[in-house]
């Protein structure tokens, strides 16, 4: 499958190069993107590619806002309880239309 569009789409909102080369980044860890900007990354990324996100469980996933000291903190200690997202499950999204 051809990923360019998505790499694109993940360029504009990161502001990074992205490529079949590109390291398999977890968004909230690598890419910084959590709280409300992940809601509104995940809900850009569904209408850009027609991913159904309505079962996708946000809270599982990425933390709430915070300060990055405290988003530091959270994730030394609190980690173990979130899944992480990662490109691959965007990219697997893409192909099943949905993200779980």
């Amino acid at each position: 499958m051809d990923y360019s569009k998505l790499y694109q789409f993940l360029n504009k909102q990161t502001g990074k190069f992205f490529n079949d080369q590109s390291p398999n980044y977890w968004i909230e860890k690598d890419l910084g993107i959590y709280g409300d900007e992940a809601v509104d990354f995940l809900v850009q990324f569904s209408s850009d590619f027609d991913v159904n996100i309505s079962d996708f469980n946000f809270a599982e996933h990425f933390n709430s806002e915070s300060d990055k000291i405290s988003l530091f903190v959270s994730n030394f200690f609190k980690r173990k309880n979130k899944k992480d997202l990662t490109i691959q499950d965007l990219k697997d999204a893409l192909i099943k239309r949905r993200l779980e």
